[in-house]
C-alpha cells in the first residue's frame, strides 16, 4: 500500500483560497487514487471561521461531495509542527512562502508556489484574493486554482484520470 501524502494549502485569512483548494486538490487525488491527508492553513491565525460564503459556493457548484468538504471547513493558523510533518506546502503568494520560511526555514524544498502552474501565458506573481468580491471572482479564483493544481500534479506524479470543474 502507498504511503500516504500529507499536503497543507496555505493562504493568508484560511478562509477563501486555501479551503477551495483543499476541496478540489482532494477531488484530484481521490481521482489519481493517491492516499492523502489534506489541510489547509493561514498566515494570518485566524481561528475557527467558516469558509467565505462565495468560496463555499464556488465549490458546490462543481459537486456535491465537494460542498461538504468545504461546508465542515474552519479557518486555523500554520503551526511549526504542521509544517514538519507536511510532504507538500502548496502557497498561494509570496508572502506566504515568506512566512513558512521564517517559522520553518528547514522546509523549502517542500514549498509548492502555486501560481508557478497557472497556464501558460499567465505569468502570475500569486494566486490572487478574491476577499470582498463578488461570486464571479470567487468562480474565476476557484478555476484558476483548479487549473495550477491539475499542472502541478500532472508534474508530480504524470497525466491522470482528472475531472474537470469547467
Amino acid at each position: 500500500m502507498s504511503k500516504t501524502k500529507r499536503f497543507i494549502c496555505i493562504c493568508s485569512g484560511n478562509i477563501c483560497r486555501s479551503p477551495m483548494a483543499v476541496a478540489l486538490l482532494r477531488q484530484r487525488l481521490e481521482a489519481r487514487n493517491v492516499p492523502n491527508l489534506v489541510i489547509s492553513a493561514g498566515t494570518l491565525g485566524i481561528q475557527g471561521r467558516r469558509a467565505a460564503r462565495f468560496a463555499r459556493r464556488a465549490i458546490a457548484e462543481v459537486d456535491d461531495r465537494l460542498a461538504q468538504v468545504i461546508e465542515g471547513h474552519r479557518s486555523q493558523g500554520i503551526s511549526p509542527s504542521m509544517l514538519d510533518v507536511a510532504d507538500f506546502l502548496i502557497v498561494m503568494a509570496p508572502n506566504h512562502e515568506e512566512y513558512v520560511l521564517r517559522v520553518r526555514p528547514a522546509v523549502a524544498d517542500r514549498i509548492v508556489r502555486l501560481w508557478e502552474y497557472a497556464p501558460e501565458g499567465m505569468n502570475l506573481r500569486k494566486i490572487p484574493d478574491p476577499v470582498g468580491h463578488d461570486a464571479e471572482v470567487f468562480r474565476h479564483s476557484r478555476n484558476l486554482i483548479d487549473q495550477c493544481l491539475q499542472n502541478w500534479l500532472h508534474d508530480l506524479y504524470g497525466p491522470g484520470a482528472d475531472t474537470s470543474t469547467e
